[in-house]
Protein backbone atom coordinates (compact mmCIF):
# COMPACT_ATOMS: atom_id res chain seq x y z
CA UNK A 1 0.00 0.00 0.00
CA UNK A 2 2.72 2.50 0.83
CA UNK A 3 4.18 1.57 -2.72
CA UNK A 4 1.25 2.61 -4.11
CA UNK A 5 0.75 5.87 -2.57
CA UNK A 6 4.83 6.85 -3.43
CA UNK A 7 3.81 6.28 -7.10
CA UNK A 8 0.94 8.46 -6.66
CA UNK A 9 2.83 11.17 -4.93
CA UNK A 10 5.31 11.09 -7.80
CA UNK A 11 4.16 13.05 -10.40
CA UNK A 12 7.13 12.42 -12.50
CA UNK A 13 6.21 8.42 -12.23
CA UNK A 14 2.72 9.49 -12.77
CA UNK A 15 3.42 11.17 -15.87
CA UNK A 16 5.59 8.34 -17.27
CA UNK A 17 2.82 5.82 -16.40
CA UNK A 18 0.07 8.35 -18.43
CA UNK A 19 2.52 8.15 -21.74
CA UNK A 20 3.12 4.56 -21.18
CA UNK A 21 -0.39 4.39 -21.29
CA UNK A 22 -0.74 6.30 -24.20
CA UNK A 23 1.16 3.89 -25.81
CA UNK A 24 -1.01 1.06 -25.29
CA UNK A 25 -3.85 3.07 -26.52
CA UNK A 26 -2.61 4.16 -29.51
CA UNK A 27 -1.86 0.00 -30.20
CA UNK A 28 -5.70 -0.64 -28.83
CA UNK A 29 -8.38 1.90 -30.53
CA UNK A 30 -7.08 0.24 -34.14
CA UNK A 31 -8.20 -2.70 -32.99
CA UNK A 32 -10.72 -2.94 -29.91
CA UNK A 33 -13.60 -0.53 -29.68
CA UNK A 34 -14.54 -2.58 -26.48
CA UNK A 35 -11.31 -1.70 -24.99
CA UNK A 36 -10.65 1.78 -25.26
CA UNK A 37 -13.39 2.97 -22.34
CA UNK A 38 -11.39 1.17 -19.81
CA UNK A 39 -8.10 2.13 -20.69
CA UNK A 40 -8.94 5.65 -21.10
CA UNK A 41 -10.56 6.31 -17.76
CA UNK A 42 -7.35 4.93 -16.43
CA UNK A 43 -5.64 7.38 -17.94
CA UNK A 44 -8.00 9.91 -16.84
CA UNK A 45 -7.94 9.25 -13.33
CA UNK A 46 -4.14 9.21 -12.98
CA UNK A 47 -4.14 12.97 -15.46
CA UNK A 48 -6.42 14.24 -12.58
CA UNK A 49 -3.86 12.70 -10.03
CA UNK A 50 -1.06 14.12 -11.57
CA UNK A 51 -2.22 17.77 -11.06
CA UNK A 52 -0.80 20.76 -11.54
CA UNK A 53 -3.34 22.28 -13.14
CA UNK A 54 -2.51 25.92 -13.32
CA UNK A 55 -0.01 25.01 -16.32
CA UNK A 56 -2.39 22.57 -17.60
CA UNK A 57 -5.28 25.28 -17.56
CA UNK A 58 -2.39 27.42 -19.21
CA UNK A 59 -1.82 25.63 -22.19
CA UNK A 60 -5.36 24.46 -22.92
CA UNK A 61 -6.34 28.27 -22.61
CA UNK A 62 -3.29 29.20 -25.52
CA UNK A 63 -5.11 26.88 -27.69
CA UNK A 64 -7.63 28.70 -29.76
CA UNK A 65 -8.58 25.33 -31.80
CA UNK A 66 -8.71 23.47 -28.62
CA UNK A 67 -10.88 26.36 -26.96
CA UNK A 68 -13.57 25.99 -29.70
CA UNK A 69 -13.37 22.16 -29.89
CA UNK A 70 -14.17 22.06 -26.52
CA UNK A 71 -17.15 24.46 -26.49
CA UNK A 72 -18.12 22.36 -29.78
CA UNK A 73 -18.76 19.63 -27.40
CA UNK A 74 -20.00 20.82 -24.76
CA UNK A 75 -22.94 22.46 -26.49
CA UNK A 76 -23.34 18.89 -27.27
CA UNK A 77 -24.18 18.20 -23.84
CA UNK A 78 -25.38 21.05 -23.63
CA UNK A 79 -28.10 19.92 -26.18
CA UNK A 80 -29.77 17.17 -23.84
CA UNK A 81 -31.34 20.18 -22.11
CA UNK A 82 -33.73 21.27 -25.27
CA UNK A 83 -34.34 17.92 -26.32
CA UNK A 84 -38.04 16.20 -25.06
CA UNK A 85 -36.21 13.11 -24.50
CA UNK A 86 -33.17 11.47 -23.24
CA UNK A 87 -33.91 8.24 -25.30
CA UNK A 88 -34.26 8.93 -28.66
CA UNK A 89 -30.83 10.22 -30.20
CA UNK A 90 -28.12 9.22 -32.73
CA UNK A 91 -25.73 9.72 -29.45
CA UNK A 92 -25.46 5.78 -30.05
CA UNK A 93 -27.78 2.58 -30.38
CA UNK A 94 -31.37 3.79 -30.04
CA UNK A 95 -33.27 4.01 -27.30
CA UNK A 96 -29.70 4.19 -24.94
CA UNK A 97 -29.86 7.06 -22.11
CA UNK A 98 -28.45 9.99 -24.28
CA UNK A 99 -26.76 11.19 -20.97
CA UNK A 100 -24.71 8.32 -20.28
CA UNK A 101 -23.82 7.52 -24.11
CA UNK A 102 -22.77 11.51 -24.28
CA UNK A 103 -20.61 10.96 -21.78
CA UNK A 104 -19.06 7.71 -23.25
CA UNK A 105 -19.10 8.46 -26.13
CA UNK A 106 -17.74 11.96 -26.94
CA UNK A 107 -16.71 13.29 -23.45
CA UNK A 108 -14.41 10.17 -22.64
CA UNK A 109 -13.03 10.45 -26.60
CA UNK A 110 -12.58 14.40 -26.50
CA UNK A 111 -10.58 13.68 -23.56
CA UNK A 112 -7.69 12.54 -25.10
CA UNK A 113 -6.49 15.92 -26.49
CA UNK A 114 -6.25 17.63 -23.49
CA UNK A 115 -4.01 15.07 -21.79
CA UNK A 116 -2.17 14.54 -24.62
CA UNK A 117 -1.84 18.58 -25.13
CA UNK A 118 -0.62 18.37 -20.77
CA UNK A 119 0.68 15.16 -20.16
CA UNK A 120 2.28 14.04 -23.45
CA UNK A 121 6.00 14.23 -24.03
CA UNK A 122 7.91 15.21 -26.53
CA UNK A 123 9.99 11.87 -26.25
CA UNK A 124 7.24 10.05 -25.98
CA UNK A 125 5.53 10.99 -29.32
CA UNK A 126 7.46 9.15 -31.80
CA UNK A 127 6.48 5.52 -29.79
CA UNK A 128 2.78 6.66 -29.48
CA UNK A 129 2.80 7.38 -33.25
CA UNK A 130 4.75 4.12 -33.92
CA UNK A 131 2.36 2.17 -31.60
CA UNK A 132 -0.42 3.53 -33.36
CA UNK A 133 1.41 2.00 -37.59
CA UNK A 134 2.60 -1.38 -35.53
CA UNK A 135 -1.42 -1.70 -34.44
CA UNK A 136 -2.51 -1.06 -38.10
CA UNK A 137 0.49 -3.18 -39.23
CA UNK A 138 -1.14 -6.42 -37.23
CA UNK A 139 -4.78 -5.37 -38.23
CA UNK A 140 -3.28 -5.23 -42.14
CA UNK A 141 -2.20 -8.78 -41.79
CA UNK A 142 -5.38 -10.32 -40.47
CA UNK A 143 -6.97 -8.27 -43.33
CA UNK A 144 -4.89 -10.26 -45.62
CA UNK A 145 -5.18 -13.56 -44.01
CA UNK A 146 -8.72 -12.91 -44.32
CA UNK A 147 -8.61 -12.34 -47.58
CA UNK A 148 -6.45 -15.58 -48.49
CA UNK A 149 -8.94 -17.66 -46.38
CA UNK A 150 -6.06 -18.39 -43.75
CA UNK A 151 -7.74 -17.58 -40.68
CA UNK A 152 -11.92 -16.83 -39.82
CA UNK A 153 -12.79 -13.29 -38.13
CA UNK A 154 -16.80 -13.73 -37.12
CA UNK A 155 -18.54 -12.16 -39.55
CA UNK A 156 -15.73 -11.08 -41.83
CA UNK A 157 -15.08 -12.79 -45.61
CA UNK A 158 -12.42 -12.87 -48.53
CA UNK A 159 -15.03 -10.65 -50.25
CA UNK A 160 -14.38 -7.95 -47.83
CA UNK A 161 -11.67 -8.84 -45.37
CA UNK A 162 -11.59 -5.68 -42.83
CA UNK A 163 -11.30 -7.51 -39.37
CA UNK A 164 -11.28 -5.50 -36.35
CA UNK A 165 -14.17 -2.95 -37.48
CA UNK A 166 -16.51 -2.01 -40.33
CA UNK A 167 -15.35 -1.45 -43.28
CA UNK A 168 -16.14 2.05 -44.35
CA UNK A 169 -14.60 2.72 -41.04
CA UNK A 170 -11.52 0.53 -41.37
CA UNK A 171 -10.90 2.10 -45.50
CA UNK A 172 -10.30 5.87 -43.15
CA UNK A 173 -7.83 4.54 -41.10
CA UNK A 174 -6.29 3.01 -43.95
CA UNK A 175 -6.44 6.09 -45.85
CA UNK A 176 -5.24 8.06 -42.75
CA UNK A 177 -1.92 5.46 -42.21
CA UNK A 178 -0.86 6.01 -45.89
CA UNK A 179 -0.49 9.16 -45.53
CA UNK A 180 1.37 9.08 -42.24
CA UNK A 181 3.69 6.67 -44.04
CA UNK A 182 3.97 9.38 -46.92
CA UNK A 183 4.78 11.56 -44.58
CA UNK A 184 7.51 9.64 -42.80
CA UNK A 185 9.16 8.59 -45.73
CA UNK A 186 10.75 11.70 -46.86
CA UNK A 187 12.27 11.83 -43.08
CA UNK A 188 13.62 8.83 -42.77
CA UNK A 189 17.78 8.11 -43.65
CA UNK A 190 17.75 4.63 -42.91
CA UNK A 191 17.53 3.24 -46.66
CA UNK A 192 16.30 -0.59 -44.98
CA UNK A 193 13.75 1.62 -42.92
CA UNK A 194 12.47 3.27 -45.78
CA UNK A 195 12.11 0.29 -47.67
CA UNK A 196 10.27 -0.81 -45.12
CA UNK A 197 7.76 1.66 -44.78
CA UNK A 198 6.98 1.97 -48.92
CA UNK A 199 6.41 -1.71 -48.72
CA UNK A 200 3.70 -0.96 -45.99
CA UNK A 201 2.57 1.63 -47.57
CA UNK A 202 1.83 -0.06 -50.53
CA UNK A 203 0.14 -2.53 -48.88
CA UNK A 204 -1.95 -0.34 -47.24
CA UNK A 205 -2.76 0.86 -50.50
CA UNK A 206 -3.36 -2.63 -51.69
CA UNK A 207 -5.56 -3.42 -48.98
CA UNK A 208 -7.61 0.00 -48.68
CA UNK A 209 -9.50 -1.45 -52.71
CA UNK A 210 -9.18 -4.99 -51.52
CA UNK A 211 -12.04 -3.97 -49.21
CA UNK A 212 -15.04 -2.54 -49.57
CA UNK A 213 -14.80 0.77 -48.17
CA UNK A 214 -15.71 3.23 -51.04
CA UNK A 215 -15.47 6.09 -47.92
CA UNK A 216 -12.04 5.77 -47.53
CA UNK A 217 -11.30 5.29 -51.23
CA UNK A 218 -12.78 8.45 -52.40
CA UNK A 219 -11.48 10.39 -49.94
CA UNK A 220 -7.52 9.05 -50.55
CA UNK A 221 -8.54 9.84 -54.16
CA UNK A 222 -8.98 13.56 -52.90
CA UNK A 223 -6.56 13.38 -50.20
CA UNK A 224 -4.36 12.59 -52.95
CA UNK A 225 -4.86 15.45 -54.89
CA UNK A 226 -4.71 18.07 -52.48
CA UNK A 227 -1.38 15.87 -50.97
CA UNK A 228 0.44 16.24 -54.32
CA UNK A 229 -0.24 19.58 -55.22
CA UNK A 230 0.78 20.97 -51.66
CA UNK A 231 3.67 19.28 -51.61
CA UNK A 232 5.26 20.26 -55.30
CA UNK A 233 3.37 23.69 -55.71
CA UNK A 234 0.68 24.51 -57.39
CA UNK A 235 1.87 24.84 -61.57
CA UNK A 236 0.11 23.27 -64.41
CA UNK A 237 2.44 20.57 -64.36
CA UNK A 238 1.41 19.63 -60.31
CA UNK A 239 -1.76 19.55 -61.33
CA UNK A 240 -0.99 17.27 -64.64
CA UNK A 241 0.62 14.65 -61.97
CA UNK A 242 -2.29 15.12 -59.32
CA UNK A 243 -5.09 14.39 -62.24
CA UNK A 244 -2.86 11.17 -63.72
CA UNK A 245 -1.73 9.96 -60.48
CA UNK A 246 -5.46 9.96 -59.39
CA UNK A 247 -6.51 8.53 -62.77
CA UNK A 248 -3.73 5.88 -62.59
CA UNK A 249 -4.51 4.33 -59.30
CA UNK A 250 -8.25 4.45 -60.22
CA UNK A 251 -8.38 2.46 -63.06
CA UNK A 252 -5.51 -0.27 -61.83
CA UNK A 253 -7.69 -0.90 -58.49
CA UNK A 254 -11.04 -0.99 -61.28
CA UNK A 255 -9.09 -3.50 -63.12
CA UNK A 256 -7.33 -5.59 -60.36
CA UNK A 257 -10.01 -5.28 -57.53
CA UNK A 258 -13.04 -6.77 -58.10
CA UNK A 259 -14.52 -5.71 -54.86
CA UNK A 260 -13.80 -1.88 -55.86
CA UNK A 261 -15.40 -2.77 -59.34
CA UNK A 262 -18.39 -3.96 -57.59
CA UNK A 263 -18.41 -0.85 -55.40
CA UNK A 264 -18.07 1.43 -58.28
CA UNK A 265 -20.89 -0.17 -60.51
CA UNK A 266 -23.21 -0.24 -57.22
CA UNK A 267 -22.48 3.56 -57.08
CA UNK A 268 -23.25 4.10 -60.98
CA UNK A 269 -26.45 2.05 -60.51
CA UNK A 270 -27.43 3.46 -57.58
CA UNK A 271 -27.18 7.35 -59.08
CA UNK A 272 -29.19 5.98 -62.40
CA UNK A 273 -31.99 4.77 -59.72
CA UNK A 274 -32.09 7.90 -58.18
CA UNK A 275 -32.07 9.80 -61.47
CA UNK A 276 -35.80 8.00 -62.02
CA UNK A 277 -36.90 8.55 -58.36
CA UNK A 278 -36.44 5.79 -57.28
CA UNK A 279 -33.99 5.68 -53.56
CA UNK A 280 -33.83 2.54 -52.44
CA UNK A 281 -30.15 1.85 -52.63
CA UNK A 282 -27.04 2.06 -50.62
CA UNK A 283 -26.63 5.66 -52.07
CA UNK A 284 -29.84 6.59 -52.54
CA UNK A 285 -31.48 6.00 -49.26
CA UNK A 286 -28.45 8.02 -47.97
CA UNK A 287 -29.58 10.78 -50.12
CA UNK A 288 -33.22 10.40 -49.10
CA UNK A 289 -32.35 10.36 -45.33
CA UNK A 290 -31.04 14.62 -45.97
CA UNK A 291 -34.17 14.60 -47.73
CA UNK A 292 -36.46 13.81 -45.19
CA UNK A 293 -34.03 15.75 -41.99
CA UNK A 294 -34.23 18.80 -44.10
CA UNK A 295 -37.32 19.60 -42.56
CA UNK A 296 -36.49 18.57 -39.19
CA UNK A 297 -33.69 21.40 -39.52
CA UNK A 298 -35.97 23.74 -41.06
CA UNK A 299 -37.82 23.12 -38.26
CA UNK A 300 -35.13 23.62 -36.05
CA UNK A 301 -32.70 25.83 -37.45
CA UNK A 302 -30.48 26.91 -34.61
CA UNK A 303 -29.62 24.77 -32.03
CA UNK A 304 -31.70 21.90 -33.41
CA UNK A 305 -33.63 19.29 -31.57
CA UNK A 306 -30.62 18.16 -29.36
CA UNK A 307 -28.86 14.98 -29.52
CA UNK A 308 -31.46 13.44 -27.11
CA UNK A 309 -34.28 12.85 -29.50
CA UNK A 310 -33.30 13.31 -32.85
CA UNK A 311 -33.68 10.03 -34.37
CA UNK A 312 -36.71 9.90 -32.73
CA UNK A 313 -37.68 13.27 -34.24
CA UNK A 314 -36.34 11.49 -37.63
CA UNK A 315 -38.13 8.00 -37.63
CA UNK A 316 -41.26 9.93 -36.42
CA UNK A 317 -40.88 12.04 -39.71
CA UNK A 318 -39.48 9.05 -42.28
CA UNK A 319 -42.98 7.56 -41.88
CA UNK A 320 -44.94 11.00 -43.63
CA UNK A 321 -42.20 10.24 -46.89
CA UNK A 322 -43.59 7.84 -49.42
CA UNK A 323 -40.04 6.12 -49.62
CA UNK A 324 -39.65 6.43 -45.66
CA UNK A 325 -38.94 2.86 -45.00
CA UNK A 326 -35.62 2.82 -46.80
CA UNK A 327 -34.69 5.10 -43.53
CA UNK A 328 -36.42 4.47 -40.93
CA UNK A 329 -34.03 1.80 -39.51
CA UNK A 330 -31.47 4.23 -39.74
CA UNK A 331 -28.91 3.57 -36.89
CA UNK A 332 -27.57 7.62 -37.90
CA UNK A 333 -27.48 9.66 -40.74
CA UNK A 334 -24.67 7.88 -42.68
CA UNK A 335 -23.75 12.24 -43.13
CA UNK A 336 -21.78 13.81 -40.40
CA UNK A 337 -22.71 17.34 -41.51
CA UNK A 338 -26.78 16.79 -41.34
CA UNK A 339 -26.09 14.68 -38.45
CA UNK A 340 -24.74 17.64 -36.35
CA UNK A 341 -27.20 20.21 -37.80
CA UNK A 342 -30.25 17.83 -36.08
CA UNK A 343 -28.78 17.77 -33.19
CA UNK A 344 -27.20 21.02 -32.50
CA UNK A 345 -28.38 23.23 -35.36
CA UNK A 346 -26.85 25.96 -37.45
CA UNK A 347 -25.20 26.84 -33.98
CA UNK A 348 -23.30 23.43 -33.42
CA UNK A 349 -22.07 23.13 -37.13
CA UNK A 350 -21.15 27.06 -36.94
CA UNK A 351 -19.00 26.02 -33.62
CA UNK A 352 -17.23 22.82 -35.40
CA UNK A 353 -16.38 25.60 -38.13
CA UNK A 354 -14.72 27.70 -36.53
CA UNK A 355 -12.67 24.95 -34.81
CA UNK A 356 -11.66 23.43 -37.97
CA UNK A 357 -10.73 27.19 -38.99
CA UNK A 358 -8.52 27.77 -36.49
CA UNK A 359 -7.09 24.30 -36.54
CA UNK A 360 -5.69 25.16 -40.06
CA UNK A 361 -4.14 28.67 -38.83
CA UNK A 362 -1.66 26.65 -36.30
CA UNK A 363 2.16 26.76 -36.72
CA UNK A 364 3.53 24.09 -38.53
CA UNK A 365 6.15 23.07 -40.69
CA UNK A 366 5.72 22.40 -44.32
CA UNK A 367 5.24 18.25 -44.16
CA UNK A 368 3.51 18.23 -40.66
CA UNK A 369 0.89 21.21 -42.19
CA UNK A 370 0.35 19.16 -45.56
CA UNK A 371 -0.43 16.18 -43.60
CA UNK A 372 -2.89 18.30 -41.11
CA UNK A 373 -4.51 19.96 -44.56
CA UNK A 374 -4.67 15.70 -46.18
CA UNK A 375 -5.97 14.35 -42.32
CA UNK A 376 -9.19 17.31 -42.60
CA UNK A 377 -9.56 16.48 -46.23
CA UNK A 378 -10.20 13.14 -45.51
CA UNK A 379 -12.49 13.09 -42.29
CA UNK A 380 -13.97 15.65 -44.36
CA UNK A 381 -14.59 13.59 -47.34
CA UNK A 382 -15.88 11.04 -44.62
CA UNK A 383 -17.95 13.01 -43.16
CA UNK A 384 -20.61 12.97 -46.28
CA UNK A 385 -21.12 9.69 -46.14
CA UNK A 386 -20.50 8.41 -42.53
CA UNK A 387 -21.01 10.40 -39.00
CA UNK A 388 -17.54 9.54 -38.11
CA UNK A 389 -17.89 11.04 -34.71
CA UNK A 390 -20.89 8.91 -34.03
CA UNK A 391 -18.35 5.34 -33.91
CA UNK A 392 -15.68 5.30 -30.83
CA UNK A 393 -13.19 4.06 -33.36
CA UNK A 394 -12.83 6.61 -35.73
CA UNK A 395 -13.89 9.57 -33.31
CA UNK A 396 -10.41 8.15 -31.27
CA UNK A 397 -8.27 8.47 -34.49
CA UNK A 398 -9.74 11.89 -35.16
CA UNK A 399 -8.55 12.71 -31.61
CA UNK A 400 -5.32 11.42 -31.53
CA UNK A 401 -4.25 13.44 -34.20
CA UNK A 402 -5.80 16.51 -33.47
CA UNK A 403 -3.97 16.34 -30.40
CA UNK A 404 -0.54 15.47 -31.90
CA UNK A 405 -0.83 18.70 -34.36
CA UNK A 406 -1.70 20.68 -31.56
CA UNK A 407 1.44 19.58 -30.00
CA UNK A 408 3.70 20.11 -32.28
CA UNK A 409 2.29 23.44 -32.72
CA UNK A 410 3.02 24.46 -29.01
CA UNK A 411 6.13 22.53 -28.00
CA UNK A 412 8.20 21.64 -31.27
CA UNK A 413 9.03 24.82 -32.58
CA UNK A 414 11.92 23.68 -34.29
CA UNK A 415 11.19 20.21 -35.78
CA UNK A 416 7.53 20.22 -35.87
CA UNK A 417 7.77 16.52 -37.13
CA UNK A 418 6.55 13.71 -36.59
Amino acid sequence: MNMVLNILQNNITINKIINYLLILLAFVFPLSAKKITGILILIIILWVIEGNWKNKFVVLRNSTPFKYYFVFIIFMGLSLFWSDSIYGGFVKHYPENGIVEYFKMYFLGFMLVPIMLTSMKQEYVKPIISSFLAAMFMSELASWAIYMEWIEIKGRLANNPSPFMHHSLYSIFLTVSIFVLVTEVFKVKSLYLKIVMVLFMLSSLVNLFLNGGRLGQLAFFISLFIFTLMKFKITFKTIILSVLTVVIIFSLAYKVSPIFQFRVDNAIHSIEKMSQGDFRSSWGSRVYALIVAKDIVLENPIIGTGIGDAKKEFMERSKKYPQGEVVIGYWHMHNQYMQILLETGIAGLFLFFLFLFYLLKISLDKEMYILLCTFLAIYMVGFNSEPLFWNRQPFMLFNFFIAIFLFFSMYDKDTKGI
